[in-house]
């Protein structure tokens, strides 16, 4: 069937159109038949703000900001006036404090659509791996419901039409031992009630937990509240679009889901799941 990868990312290579090419060849091998680029938010001047703290994240930010976004939009842009199948996106993360400022940014540019994730709960960075050693000090179940409440903001912040990788929390292989199948069905209904996508990923066979984003728990969730779904790879480089979509696929044909999402000027769309 034909696929969409619309959570891939630039950063390990330059704004120039022989790059992009690289991705949406690799994509085409697999059966991908547009790319929506979804560069971080935290690469650009233009949004370093949006990540302010005066800890650790707040000053890797600051390290990580080197690119102008409008630079971005332009070679995306050029791609599409040459006819090539991509979309423009970007990834942004949620920050309770700074939910006006993210959601300005993220009218303020012609994106087709905005992802959201969490990767930050104030200055820890729960999925960099500088700060993997601080799992350890923590209670590892404070942190999951720590990490579904922020999840639970950012979806009714109404700013994202996707929710990226949603239990990317358990990303090192830290697991709850507490049961958060309350905390599962409030997101899941919430994302529901707020009419926005969530993303299959398979961007976390690639890391240490081995497994796809959501568990298969997680997204027992949001089947009974029929929400909408995306597959996605979380591609930061090209051998990586598209890759291990015969998994998600299958993943979630297994939960009766019959359709998969991809976007068009922050308007979802969907196309049948087909073999």
């Amino acid at each position: 069937m034909n696929f969409y990868d619309f959570h891939v990312h630039l950063e390990e290579g330059p704004f120039t159109i022989d790059w992009l090419r690289r991705f949406i060849e690799v994509g085409e091998k697999r059966g991908v038949v547009e790319i929506g680029f979804t560069e971080h938010g935290h690469r650009f001047k233009e949004s370093v703000g949006l990540l302010a703290s005066d800890g650790f994240r707040g000053s890797w930010t600051k390290g990580e900001a080197t690119e102008s976004i409008e630079d971005y939009i332009e070679i995306v842009q050029k791609a599409k006036d040459m006819g090539l199948p991509v979309k423009l996106g970007i990834e942004l993360d949620y920050v309770p404090e700074f939910e006006e400022q993210i959601r300005e940014f993220a009218k303020s540019h012609p994106f087709d659509y905005v992802l959201g994730g969490i990767h930050w709960l104030g200055d820890f960075g729960f999925d960099h791996p500088d700060l993997i050693h601080e799992w350890d000090e923590k209670d590892v179940d404070e942190v999951y419901v720590e990490y579904f409440n922020t999840l639970l903001a950012a979806v009714k912040s109404g700013i994202y039409e996707a929710i990226a990788h949603p239990d990317v929390i358990k990303v090192f292989g830290y697991k709850a031992r507490r049961d958060m199948s309350e905390y599962y069905d409030e997101l899941a209904k919430a994302v529901k009630e707020m009419d926005i996508c969530v993303e299959v990923s398979t961007a976390g066979l690639r890391k240490p937990v081995g497994e796809l984003y959501p568990s298969p728990e997680l997204m027992k969730y949001f089947k009974k509240y029929e929400v909408p779904i995306m597959i996605s790879s979380d591609a930061h480089v090209p051998e990586d679009v598209g890759r291990d979509f015969d998994k998600a696929l299958s993943f979630v044909k297994a939960f009766g889901y019959d359709k998969i999402c991809y976007f068009d000027k922050r308007i979802r769309k969907s196309v049948k799941i087909t073999g």
